[in-house]
């Protein structure tokens, strides 16, 4: 079988996973040493869930490490069902014990009586967990009590394991519309959870400012802040160059320029850019790319994301946010009274939309006070199908 020479989408792991390494053993610092908790912000598809899994994998042996995605949770349920489901399957992986996991999910779908006696036979504190659920089922709990049991778990669940327990809440931001009480539960056990530590991650700037920054936040200051930055113009460049030499495939300079000129250094983008090239390059039977065949992959590149950016812009936005972006569009930066003044409208009257729009990381401010789309891709699409600029 040939080998991969680029992995597109999902979570991935070396020799995919790049320039990463400093902020993997910083956390994993953090993590062995129980030191601190974190919170990683970033936008979409900058890498936020590749990075989880690439710190598991390196701190795996010391500890017994779980994601659970924000993005599933809906309600109370759904908090319990996935961060314990998650909890005690890393368990299981990490111990070598089959069979806990299943016999713990009888709770979520079988009779009373079946479950009662699936817990009994696991004992400890999945046993009362368990039993907690159940309770829960029958309406002898509530949805305060069921979140509060659900970090006790956790904490004596830690105690029993004799191992430190990480816990990474992917997407942190989707558990706003539980905000009054797991915030405050959170801080109630990261206190007192000395084999606990928490790594919180996200993409609305808004919210992890407001969660961990804000004095009067029950969370203040209790985890450590990193920023995940696009990937380096330099380790972008080796990496496509270096993955494509498997094939015998040469790039040139101007080529990889024009890819991180497209991309900017987002991962998602430049492995599914590299990977159209190198197929081309495949099927025409050619062993050089230049910047023409990259123009031309990257024209294919955006036709896939059509229906996809349609969707976002016209359904993710409001009518001046939409008109924003459009004028944001014509160039990577641009100040906000330039926007204004294409738009004819007052500087003033763009503040809460713009503000919108870079609290869910959509826009970023630079240093120069100048506004730009945070991905490139979707800015270029804009460009050209709204505007209807081809330059």
């Amino acid at each position: 079988m040939a080998d991969q020479i680029f992995m597109v989408g999902g979570e991935v792991e070396p020799p995919f996973f790049i320039g990463r390494d400093e902020i993997v053993e910083k956390i994993k610092l953090d993590i062995t040493t129980s030191a601190q908790n974190n919170v990683i912000i970033g936008p979409r598809r900058i890498g936020k869930s590749s990075l989880l899994k690439n710190l598991k994998k390196s701190v795996q042996k010391e500890v017994v490490f779980t994601s659970v995605n924000c993005r599933q949770i809906t309600d109370y349920a759904d908090f319990f069902r996935l961060t314990t489901n998650a909890l005690i399957k890393a368990h299981e992986e990490k111990s070598k014990i089959k069979g806990i996991s299943q016999k713990f999910s009888y709770i979520f779908k079988g009779k009373i009586s079946a479950a009662t006696r699936s817990i009994t036979e696991i004992g400890g504190s999945i046993e009362h967990i368990g039993n907690v659920y159940l309770r829960f089922r029958e309406d002898e709990i509530g949805d305060q009590e069921l979140m509060a049991e659900t970090f006790e778990f956790i904490e004596q669940f830690a105690d029993e394991v004799q191992y430190p327990i990480v816990i990474a809440f992917d997407e942190f931001q989707e558990l706003s519309k539980f905000r009054d009480n797991i915030f405050n539960l959170l801080k109630s056990h990261m206190d007192k959870q000395p084999r606990v530590r928490y790594i919180f991650s996200g993409s609305s700037i808004s919210l992890l400012h407001e969660v961990f920054l804000t004095p009067d936040s029950p969370l203040y200051l209790m985890a450590a802040r990193i920023q995940l930055d696009p990937i380096k113009k330099d380790d972008v460049n080796k990496y496509i160059r270096s993955r494509l030499a498997i094939e015998d495939i040469e790039i040139s300079d101007k080529a990889l320029d024009k890819i991180y000129e497209y991309t900017d250094g987002f991962p998602f983008y430049f492995q599914k850019l590299g990977f159209i090239l190198y197929q081309m390059a495949v099927l025409e039977k050619r062993n050089f790319i230049d910047d023409k065949q990259v123009d031309s992959a990257f024209s294919s590149m955006l036709n896939e994301f059509d229906s996809e950016f349609e969707f976002r812009y016209s359904s993710k936005f409001s009518r001046q946010q939409q008109d924003i972006l459009k004028n944001l569009s014509k160039q990577k930066t641009r100040r906000i009274s330039e926007i204004a003044r294409d738009m004819d409208t007052p500087a003033y009257s763009l503040t809460t939309s713009m503000k919108d729009l870079y609290n869910t990381m959509t826009v970023r401010k630079t240093k120069k006070g100048t506004y730009g789309i945070v991905d490139n891709v979707f800015r270029i699409w804009i460009k050209k199908n709204i505007l209807a600029d081809v330059n």
